[in-house]
């Protein structure tokens, strides 16, 4: 718990912007890829696999983008940065631990960019806005990863493991004390996951998302008592690779239930109009 507090600490004067629930699932999810290492190993062997398929597929390359880079676990960061000229990596918290690894191995071209690439806030001004005037349709896109198009040279963007979370952010904040659910649209989370496949799709350059679209929790003798759509209604694009990951295997969660996720990977995200 000490270390805890002290990385949370830290990561306050690192990540000054970063919301601290934010700060504290980061700091949760490193605990528990720790200790689910072994179940996890799979999961992040296929991730970096997948993205380094994605690095074959380009030709040029300059500069490559993460988003979702988190604890660099699924992520084959020594290939990025040998490969492109810069490596961006784009989160809502980077822990102090994985800066310093970064700063360690000497990948000088490796950048860090802390933002919400959820659409969250936008979503809800855009609410406000309405509710102000009336008006049912205000002609503007989600956007939320518009930002992507200010960077030069743009020839890889990498989504990894992290659309799930944006789904999973909003959620939690929608139950928040803050009064925000009364003036977001019931499709809220349904319309910041379509934002995000809708934001890949307007990119010129190659991309690649990895993310978890479902799970299950089941017993020990196979018997399934809860699923649950983590895309909320949206339809994932067509992949070229699927697994499940024990996300919670038995004993982390519950001693007789384990939580299995499916998870797909897919190129060249495209949506349907």
């Amino acid at each position: 718990m000490l270390a805890d507090a002290f990385l949370f600490a830290a990561t306050r004067l690192t990540s000054p912007k970063s919301r601290p629930a934010a700060i504290r699932d980061a700091i949760g999810l490193r605990a528990r890829a720790d200790r689910c290492r072994a179940a996890w190993a799979e999961h992040e062997a296929r991730t970096r696999a997948a993205i380094d398929r994605a690095i074959d597929g380009v030709a040029v390359r300059r500069t490559a983008v993460v988003l979702g880079s988190g604890l660099l676990r699924d992520v084959p960061i020594e290939r990025l940065s040998s490969m492109f000229n810069k490596v961006v990596l784009v989160d809502i918290v980077h822990l102090p631990t994985v800066r310093l690894r970064v700063f360690l191995r000497r990948y000088p071209n490796v950048t860090f960019m802390t933002r919400d690439i959820s659409g969250y806030d936008r979503l809800a001004e855009q609410s406000r806005i309405k509710l102000a005037t009336g008006q049912e349709d205000l002609g503007v896109r989600l956007d939320p990863l518009g930002f992507l198009r200010k960077i030069d040279e743009l020839d890889l963007v990498i989504s990894a493991n992290v659309l799930s979370q944006i789904a999973v952010g909003a959620v939690s904040r929608l139950h928040a004390k803050d009064g925000q659910a009364r003036i977001m649209p019931e499709d809220a989370v349904t319309q910041l996951v379509a934002g995000h496949l809708d934001g890949l799709a307007q990119l010129p350059c190659k991309t690649v998302i990895v993310t978890d679209v479902s799970y299950v929790r089941r017993q020990r003798d196979g018997t399934i008592v809860e699923s649950r759509d983590l895309l909320h209604g949206v339809t994932p694009p067509f992949p070229f690779d699927t697994w499940d990951w024990p996300v919670a295997p038995f004993g982390e969660e519950s001693a007789e239930l384990e939580r299995v996720h499916r998870v797909i990977a897919a190129e060249d995200v495209a949506v349907d109009l």
